[in-house]
């Protein structure tokens, strides 16, 4: 059986991401997506909880419920899916699974406006590169929604390595831009 030469290529551009993640820290003007029309219109977001050296989101999450919006995170499910659930922003209705934390309670089956991920990298077709699972993948190729990755600046890329199954994001926000596709 032969290699799959792009998901090698998609490996070692998370490995040196992941590196360059670990040498600094981006403080992100969350404004940017607060003052965008997608975000004004959208009653339902979907965020998540960042760890690690992902792009933090405690700040975002927080004017997202501030601004009287239902606020959804993720949660894995069997197969490696993804299921957004309600999040109050209270720490007591969250628990760990491995790294991340999610929220507790039922499923949410409504209509979801607003969808804010992360990435490892986004370029400028809107192909994001993700940490491998292909969770957002399948969640996203199952509905029709804007979405936004966070994503620190040099982590705009000229080419993501992209497959038939990966979904493309409609915008990334680095810390100072708020970039459509």
């Amino acid at each position: 059986m032969y290699a799959n030469p792009v998901e090698n290529t998609k490996s070692g551009l998370r490995n040196l991401i992941r590196q360059q993640r670990g040498q600094s820290k981006s403080h992100f003007d969350f404004n940017l997506i607060t003052k965008s029309p997608e975000f004004i219109g959208a009653k339902v977001i979907g965020s998540y909880r960042s760890f690690g050296n992902e792009p933090a989101t405690e700040i975002l999450n927080k004017l997202i419920l501030d601004s009287g919006k239902q606020l959804l995170l993720p949660r894995l499910q069997d197969g490696f899916g993804i299921e957004f659930c309600n999040w109050d922003g209270e720490l007591m209705n969250l628990r760990a699974n491995g790294k991340i934390e999610e929220p507790i309670g039922a499923t949410f089956h409504g209509k979801i406006d607003l969808i804010i991920l992360p990435a490892l990298a986004v370029d400028t077709f809107g192909n994001r590169l993700g940490q491998g699972g292909g969770s957002y993948d399948r969640a996203l190729g199952r509905v029709d929604v804007f979405t936004i990755a966070l994503i620190n600046e040099n982590e705009l890329v000229e080419l993501v390595p992209s497959e038939p199954h990966d979904q493309k994001v409609r915008a990334a926000l680095t810390p100072t831009r708020l970039i459509r596709f």
